[in-house]
């Protein structure tokens, strides 16, 4: 048994866990007892019930799949069948088992994997039903009422779990047209088959009498994951080969074979499990997302959205580790010793090791926190010049979001989209009557993307190119509160071209104007962004922009939307009725629910958690730096702030 494979139970009989090529633990179903078996007593195939990710789709109803010989699980756990064929030297052995039936062979891949022994493996493992799934079923299992704990800081606080779950539901084939989901509540438990779902997530589940049906109804699924739950119904997660238990025994040889085989699939769905719960306990429907974006990558489908990572990772496995790391060296030495010279530096890259680099919101934090000319060296080589990872994400089509078609009672054109982005700036290209004339275009109010929405204190700066008629520059200006406790202006520099969309999104007589496409050189990292303009008031009191981008060299694709007004508050023309009315729609046709807004509690109350008092009094003592950066490229504007940052300069200014 190859550690790879998440062995779970054999009844009546012993439990093997291969701890290495030689050794296994094997456990009786009385006593826990550790016996060295010879590497060539496992020389053939063994054949056991194992939970592995099962290739499915069939709209006929599924049959468990039993082992010749084996007897039922005593969890109800679906019964796979492993065989794993080890050989000393050389190729390995393709002989088949008569025990294997033809269907269970095709849940089967044999593959290789070279150890540093030198011993080739063939071993089946979640991979390879991963490989052969061609489509992923999330089942959302919540009560009928009951707030949860999303929306803290949302125009709309505390929405049900239902509600969460069932725009969840709308939300996942928009990223990955394969995905669907569906939602159950706990109270139609007795009603309900068991599901043919690939992952449940239970969600604020508080009744502890559920655990047993929901054992029962949840016992196909790859994956179990819950939030805010009861401890009896927590204690049914599991992912891939881990699982929670209270077993003391089971325990321990589930701790033993995950430190003594941190490559293996139980260990794996170990580390994915504590990811999801750090992940949901952001309480925000993106970072929820993501950790079920990671579980069904791992164990069930692979998802262009989550495949790619800098990290060094297990997964990866140690050659490619290894291949990875010299080909950094190769290209990039110089900008390496220099990184790891500078403590700094070497902190920050130290952190980024730490977390998966796929959680926008975790490294994101890290890469505002300390940011340092060295660190952009470093990753300007790594990343964007050489693409050491080979990583790349697309700009995520879905959704679909219309450009505003009308503003002051005229279609939209190209200048009345500009003078919507330049907003309240004071500059003569903004609009005569409607902009305010401040030192920014625009404050944001809230927004809707936890890991670059929710800064506090963001200013935007949109003016026009001097040798451009159509090209735009935009400036967002932002607070960072660093993970060491500080409080730090951030600047960024973005080039806003118009851009084409389909014929069904735009606007009146087929113009695109309101389409951009922004880019930026964000610490040695090129980020490409599609932004549109969804709706603006006539007097500019408030603005709706959405976006979809991507850093191609990372892996990372996003989106976000956000709201929008002179001053950072809730404009006071929609506060309630048609005006409010009209903001949520705007949203709608982003995909978001106003409770999934980071920013400002419900719009009656007034208050703000990216402007507070608090913020007000440190702004007096480090006021923005809001001077514009001008008409100079990203690459030759961040040039001047690594030189700037290197002699500690003051911030300079073509304006």
């Amino acid at each position: 048994i190859w550690p790879d494979m998440a062995i779970e139970h054999v009844t009546k009989g012993w439990m093997p866990v291969m701890l290495d090529p030689k050794h296994v633990v094997i456990q009786s179903p009385g006593h826990c007892k550790a016996k060295p078996v010879p590497h060539r007593a496992c020389a053939h195939a063994f054949l056991l019930p194992v939970r592995y990710a099962t290739p499915r789709r069939s709209t006929a109803p599924r049959a468990p799949i039993r082992p010749t010989g084996a007897g039922s699980s005593p969890h109800g756990w679906i019964a796979g069948a492993a065989a794993v064929a080890i050989s000393g030297v050389g190729p390995c052995s393709r002989r088949a088992t008569p025990a294997f039936t033809d269907a269970q062979k095709g849940g089967l891949r044999r593959h290789t994997h070279q150890m540093n022994s030198g011993t080739k493996v063939c071993m089946a493992s979640a991979a390879s039903a991963r490989e052969l799934q061609s489509s992923a079923v999330v089942l959302f299992i919540t009560p009928k009422e009951g707030a949860s704990s999303f929306g803290g800081t949302s125009p709309e606080p505390s929405p049900a779990w239902r509600e969460v779950a069932e725009h969840l539901c709308a939300r996942l084939p928009g990223f990955d047209a394969r995905l669907s989901a569906s939602v159950l509540v706990v109270e139609e438990l007795d009603m309900a088959s068991t599901s043919t779902a690939d992952v449940v997530l239970m969600l604020g589940v508080s009744n502890a009498s559920a655990a047993t049906e929901l054992k029962r109804l949840t016992s196909g699924a790859t994956a179990v994951l819950s939030y805010n739950c009861c401890a009896e119904v927590a204690a049914l997660e599991r992912v891939g080969g881990f699982r929670q238990t209270a077993d003391p025994v089971t325990g321990a040889v589930q701790s033993l074979a995950i430190a003594l085989t941190p490559w293996s699939d139980i260990a794996h769905g170990k580390r994915l499990t504590e990811q999801a719960s750090t992940l949901f306990g952001r309480n925000s429907s993106e970072d929820m997302l993501y950790a079920l974006f990671f579980v069904i990558h791992a164990f069930v489908l692979e998802l262009d959205l989550v495949r790619y990572t800098v990290n060094p990772t297990w997964e990866k496995g140690p050659q490619r580790n290894v291949e990875e790391f010299a080909e950094m060296c190769r290209c990039c030495g110089s900008e390496i010793q220099a990184a790891i010279s500078d403590p700094e530096t070497k902190q920050t890259i130290d952190l980024l090791n730490a977390c998966d680099l796929r959680d926008q919101v975790g490294s994101y934090r890290v890469i505002v926190s300390y940011e340092t000319p060295q660190l952009e060296d470093f990753s300007l080589c790594i990343l964007q010049k050489n693409n050491v990872f080979g990583c790349d994400a697309a700009i995520l089509k879905n959704p679909r979001v219309p450009l505003l078609r009308h503003w002051r009672d005229a279609a939209l054109d190209m200048k009345a989209a500009q003078q919507i982005f330049i907003g309240h700036l004071d500059i003569p290209e903004a609009h005569p009557e409607a902009s305010q004339r401040t030192a920014w275009s625009w404050k944001i109010v809230c927004g809707a993307n936890p890991a670059y929405d929710a800064f506090p204190a963001q200013h935007q700066i949109f003016y026009p190119s001097e040798k451009s008629k159509t090209a735009l520059w935009y400036d967002p200006v932002f607070k960072v509160e660093t993970l060491d406790g500080r409080q730090v202006w951030t600047k960024r520099h973005y080039r806003c071209m118009p851009r084409n969309v389909d014929p069904d999104l735009a606007g009146e007589g087929g113009t695109s104007a309101g389409a951009w496409t922004l880019t930026t050189l964000d610490n040695g990292v090129m980020s490409r962004e599609h932004w549109t303009v969804v709706d603006a008031d006539d007097d500019l009191s408030w603005a709706v922009f959405h976006y979809s981008g991507a850093a191609a060299v990372v892996g990372q694709s996003y989106l976000g939307a956000l709201l929008c007004s002179a001053d950072g508050r809730w404009p006071a023309s929609a506060v309630d009725e048609d005006g409010l009315a009209r903001i949520e729609a705007a949203f709608r046709k982003c995909g978001i629910a106003m409770w999934e807004l980071y920013g400002h509690g419900p719009p009656a109350s007034g208050r703000s958690f990216m402007w507070t008092a608090a913020h007000e009094e440190w702004q007096k003592q480090s006021p923005p730096p809001l001077e514009r950066i001008g008409d100079q490229t990203v690459q030759a504007w961040r040039k001047s702030e690594k030189e700037r940052l290197a002699n500690r300069l003051p911030q300079s200014s073509d304006h």
